[in-house]
């Protein structure tokens, strides 16, 4: 009897610390609300749609949240994000844009307001993020590479929005616009830092993901691991400022 007792005691604790343990990765909502309107609001408003009072001010619009649409993401084109994606541009900020880092934030807020930002769209209700795309080893910087990532920079027609030179002025710049009817700026990829971070991975990860509701397509049907690790190599070399991952036997002055 003692025993049976003692089992059906563990068992419910093992359950309420299963639960908190959930609770604790999914964030609450309410007390997400409260972080949210404390650093969120005044860009992306109260209904998450990104007209918050500051938005009118600024080139580049916040995120409209209502439709689960988001660039900056691990997970396939179509795909929702994950929570840890949400959590990387929180930390991380995004390079060249008004959205700042948030790393003063503690770990259980970034969690709290995630939630909360997850409830303007009812697709975080009805689906699942997929699994995040695959990323190989980069194979290394080198002369060569650089070559034939030149040669899918023109064969796959990126200057017609980055430019020959890779500065953001191609024939199409000045008229792209957002799934919002947004003006665009391709981005000058001579900068030297990507927005959504600044290792060769997160490049390679933009080519195959794509930048959901912009006019950045996914090249994941039709671009070879080989050819994006070559393409992100090409783009490296427009600025000393990447941070190069070089091939045996290469060094910093490789283009």
């Amino acid at each position: 009897m003692f025993y049976r007792v003692a089992q059906s005691i563990l068992l419910l604790v093992g359950a309420l610390l299963a639960g908190s343990a959930v609770a604790a990765n999914t964030g609450d909502v309410k007390t997400g609300k409260l972080v949210y309107e404390r650093y969120c609001l005044s860009c992306h408003g109260a209904q998450g749609n990104g007209q918050g009072e500051a938005a009118e001010y600024m080139s580049i619009k916040p995120r409209d949240y209502r439709q689960g649409t988001y660039k900056w993401r691990s997970t396939p084109s179509g795909s929702l994000p994950l929570d840890s994606d949400l959590e990387h541009t929180l930390l991380n900020g995004l390079y060249g844009t008004y959205m700042p880092t948030w790393r003063a934030l503690d770990e259980r807020s970034r969690r709290d307001v995630i939630a909360y930002i997850k409830t303007f769209s009812p697709r975080f209700g009805t689906e699942k993020p997929q699994d995040p795309i695959i990323i190989p080893p980069d194979p290394g910087y080198s002369v060569a590479s650089v070559a034939r990532g030149d040669a899918v920079y023109k064969k796959y027609n990126c200057a017609q929005c980055h430019g020959a030179g890779g500065q953001g002025d191609g024939p199409s710049a000045h008229e792209l616009k957002d799934d919002w009817g947004n003006g665009l700026v391709p981005y000058d990829l001579t900068k030297g830092h990507v927005k959504c971070g600044d290792k060769s991975t997160d490049i390679y990860r933009v080519f195959m993901s794509g930048l959901a509701g912009t006019p950045m397509p996914t090249f994941a049907d039709s671009l070879s691991p080989v050819d994006a690790w070559d393409l992100v190599h090409f783009i490296q070399s427009l600025s000393p400022l990447y941070a190069k991952n070089m091939a045996s036997g290469e060094t910093g002055g490789a283009r």
